[in-house]
């Protein structure tokens, strides 16, 4: 059976971005295409109608306009659509346990929200209890490269099965940059060492190419500062990855990555898309 993403819309600027990636990885995969909306105050009532329980609903107008847009665009590729009365996340949790699809695709804002990911949005809680992967895509057009994948690595095995999930689903890694960052308690060679021993354990793996590693210290026991996550945040800009893994265990972390900073009062934003791991 092909595989099917899944993409939820609610036709704002940020879900098209994300249907637009994951039509085109679609084709280069050969996987199918399921838009999924649900209904909300403002996608419930069509400009003629009166009451919700009117038979022409806006949302299914325009979830069928989106498929038609995209079928201009991709031809080749089979699209289904559906709207549901059921809350975004309820939905997703649910068809995430069905095997015909096997993996989900979305924004990392929508139209209620424009700003970077926060913890307790929809799409963090949505990478949170999903049993397939979750890949973000930016609050802007992103053309699909997956010519440099970054893994924020604590050493765990767990971060091998992202790896394996990611060339699964998406593609082979030409190029590997493994992201590490240590508390100042921690000696700087014995962290080293341990990066590269990890490194070349995964050099080993069938389908990944060039292999980097790089680690930073932080300098700062006040964890309130929450200077990891700020310099978690600057090496991804240095390393500037097509895209980054995320490992269940490193969920939560990653939350922190896209909260306000309480040290500099700035938020970060979610620049490149990130492939959260199925918990």
């Amino acid at each position: 059976m092909k595989m099917t993403i899944i993409v939820p819309t609610d036709f704002s600027s940020n879900a098209k971005y994300a249907a637009e990636y994951a039509c085109e990885l679609a084709e280069s995969k050969d996987y199918g295409i399921h838009l999924l909306h649900s209904y909300t105050t403002s996608s419930v009532l069509d400009e003629g109608a009166e009451e919700p329980n009117d038979p022409t609903l806006k949302a299914d107008e325009s979830i069928q306009e989106l498929k038609d847009e995209l079928l201009q665009r991709h031809p080749g590729l089979s699209i289904t659509f559906e709207c549901s009365r059921s809350l975004i996340i309820d939905k997703l949790t649910e068809l995430s346990s069905n095997n015909n699809y096997g993996m989900i695709i979305m924004g990392a804002s929508g139209e209620s929200q424009h700003k970077p990911i926060y913890y307790g949005s929809t799409t963090l809680a949505v990478a949170a209890k999903s049993e397939i992967p979750v890949l973000v895509i930016p609050n802007k057009p992103t053309q699909l490269d997956n010519t440099h994948v970054a893994l924020l690595t604590n050493f765990k095995p767990e971060e091998l099965d992202t790896l394996k999930a990611y060339m699964k689903w998406i593609a082979n890694v030409d190029e590997l940059t493994l992201i590490h960052v240590f508390k100042d308690s921690n000696k700087k060679q014995n962290v080293d060492d341990t990066l590269n021993s990890w490194a070349f354990n995964i050099r080993e793996m069938v389908g990944i190419g060039q292999v980097n590693s790089i680690s930073e210290q932080v300098h700062s026991d006040d964890e309130s500062l929450d200077t990891v996550p700020e310099v978690v945040n600057n090496l991804i800009d240095q390393v500037n990855p097509s895209i980054i893994l995320v490992t269940p265990s490193r969920k939560t972390f990653f939350e922190r990555l896209f909260k306000s900073s309480v040290s500099k009062a700035i938020a970060l934003e979610l620049n490149k898309p990130a492939f959260f791991e199925k918990v």
